[in-house]
């Protein structure tokens, strides 16, 4: 046919659309593939979205954690504060060795928690953060030398608890669990009304 185009021939329009002389099974394939077309266009779309979405809840969630955190680190404080104000509730009738106990597990406790943040279970205090922990502010302060110096002693093991001497008071009382344990009587004492 003079005129008419090889498309034309092959039943196709010179945009390359099927025509009215197609065959059904070309335009049920023709209607398949826009319907595919479309849907994967419309999983695009989704897929967008739910990343979005992803993305947002990601940074909810890292803001959880960050809260989580702030929350474990204010209960181990209070946790702390508890155990040593139901040590120190009659202060007045703590003996000496009672402070230097209640002195060890502050110290230990501190150490554990070094310990789960993956450091070294290690801890130390001086004479200012003894008092605190003691909440003795009416005891003379060579006492809490005392104290800080002869805790040792319940313990046994220079290379787990000793007292460092330092002049300038920077002396400290200072653990190292990473070297040994507590004594259990040590360990697990607690102080009874009246003291012992």
């Amino acid at each position: 046919m003079a005129g008419v185009s090889s498309q034309q021939q092959k039943g196709e329009s010179p945009d390359g659309s099927l025509n009215g002389d197609d065959t059904p099974e070309l335009r049920t394939i023709a209607a398949r593939l826009e319907a595919h077309s479309k849907r994967i266009e419309s999983l695009e779309d989704e897929l967008d979205d739910v990343s979005k979405e992803h993305d947002a809840l990601r940074g909810e969630v890292e803001d959880l954690q960050q809260e989580n955190e702030n929350l474990r680190a204010e209960v181990e404080r209070l946790d702390a504060r508890t155990d040593l104000l139901s040590l120190v509730e009659n202060s007045d009738e703590m003996t000496a060795k009672q402070r230097r106990i209640a002195l060890i597990q502050h110290l230990k406790k501190a150490a554990e928690k070094e310990r789960e943040r993956g450091r070294d279970a290690k801890a130390s205090l001086n004479k200012e953060e003894a008092e605190a922990a003691l909440k003795y502010p009416d005891i003379d302060r060579t006492t809490f030398y005392d104290d800080l110096r002869k805790a040792p002693r319940l313990v046994g093991k220079n290379d787990v608890l000793w007292y460092e001497s330092n002049s300038g008071g920077e002396s400290r009382l200072k653990m190292n669990l990473e070297n040994g344990d507590l004594p259990g009587d040590v360990v697990g004492h607690r102080r009874r009304n009246g003291g012992e």
